[in-house]
C-alpha cells in the first residue's frame, strides 16, 4: 500500500510539473528573480506548493541545483522560514527516495545498480562500516547526490528509524552550510557571526554524539 501511494504521488507530481516545465527550466537556468519577484508576487506563500514538491523530486532525480531552491526560500521567508521549508523539502525527498529503494521491483533496482554500481557500492560499504554517522557526514557535505545516498542506504542494513534521524541531522547541516555559502544574497552582515557560530556548535554536538556512539559500538563488537 505504501509503495502504491508513493508511486501515485510521484506520478502525479511528474505529470503536474511536466505541464509546468517552465519552473524547472528557470531553476536549471538559476533564474532567482523568476521565483522571488514574478511568481511570488502572483501566488505569495502558495509558491511553497511548487518549491517543496520540486525539492522532493530533485532528491529522487537530480535535475537542478538544490542550492537554488534553498536560496529562494531564504530570500522570500528569511532565516527561520527559509531554513524550515528547505529542511522539509529535502528531508521528505530523501525519505521518499529511500522508501522507493526498499520497495522497488528487483528489475528497477538491478537497472539502477548497473548504471551506478561503483558509486552505490562505495556508499553502501561506508554506511555498513560506519552506520548512521556516515549518512550524517555524507548529507552534511553537499557533494554526493542525495539520491545515491538514499538508494545506497536502502540496500544497507540500516533501519528506517536510523535512516530518518540521520538524514534529518545531515540535512540540517547541509541546509545550514549551503545557506552560509549563499549568505551574501539574503543575509545582513551583523547576523553572519551568530549564524556561523550556531552551525559550529551544532556540528560539534552532532559529531560528538554520533562519534561516541560509533566508538562504543566498535568496543562492544
Amino acid at each position: 500500500m505504501k509503495k502504491t501511494l508513493i508511486l501515485i504521488a510521484i506520478a502525479a507530481a511528474v505529470i503536474f510539473f511536466s505541464l509546468n516545465s517552465e519552473w524547472i527550466a528557470q531553476l536549471r537556468n538559476e533564474n532567482l528573480s523568476y521565483f522571488t519577484d514574478d511568481l511570488f508576487s502572483e501566488i505569495g506563500y502558495g509558491i511553497l506548493f511548487i518549491t517543496i514538491p520540486l525539492m522532493v523530486i530533485q532528491n529522487i532525480v537530480t535535475i537542478f541545483p538544490i542550492l537554488i531552491v534553498i536560496i529562494i526560500h531564504f530570500i522570500l521567508f528569511g532565516m527561520a522560514g527559509g531554513f524550515l521549508y528547505s529542511l522539509i523539502g529535502t528531508t521528505i525527498g530523501a525519505v521518499v527516495c529511500f522508501w522507493l529503494g526498499r520497495t522497488a521491483s528487483k528489475k528497477w533496482m538491478d537497472k539502477y545498480w548497473s548504471k551506478n554500481e561503483e558509486k552505490v557500492s562505495y556508499i553502501v560499504d561506508l554506511i555498513s562500516s560506519y552506520g548512521v554517522f556516515m549518512i550524517v557526514v555524507l548529507r552534511s557535505i553537499p557533494v554526493m547526490p542525495s539520491n545515491l545516498i538514499s538508494i545506497a542506504a536502502s540496500v544497507s542494513p540500516i533501519s528506517d528509524r536510523q535512516y530518518i534521524w540521520s538524514t534529518l541531522f545531515g540535512n540540517i547541516s547541509m541546509v545550514w552550510i549551503l545557506s552560509l555559502l549563499s549568505s551574501p544574497l539574503w543575509m545582513s552582515e551583523p547576523v553572519y557571526t551568530g549564524y556561523i557560530t550556531g552551525y559550529i556548535i551544532f556540528a560539534l554536538a552532532v559529531t560528538s554524539y554520533y562519534g561516541i556512539r560509533f566508538y562504543r559500538h566498535r568496543l562492544n563488537n
